[in-house]
């Protein structure tokens, strides 16, 4: 786990939330992230319907775009 934090915590992306510091004690372990209030991927999809064709791929740009960078 300490070495995905750090791998994670070396990524700087737009899309990709950014991972500030992370601590462990005994039994926990204490990640700080960047405040993100868009909410979450998945209840934004439930909400919606149907998706015009602009939409769906404005998110696919940005969810292949951020996959991009991790595997550059």
């Amino acid at each position: 786990m300490k070495n995905e934090l750090a791998i994670v915590s070396e990524l700087d992306h737009p899309n990709i939330i950014k991972i500030y510091e992370f601590y462990e004690d005994d039994k926990r372990y204490y990640v700080v992230y960047e405040c993100c209030t868009g909410g979450e991927l998945y209840d934004e999809l439930c909400k919606r319907v149907k998706f015009k064709e602009n939409d769906a791929s404005e998110i696919i740009g940005q969810l292949l775009g951020a996959i991009s960078y991790c595997h550059k």
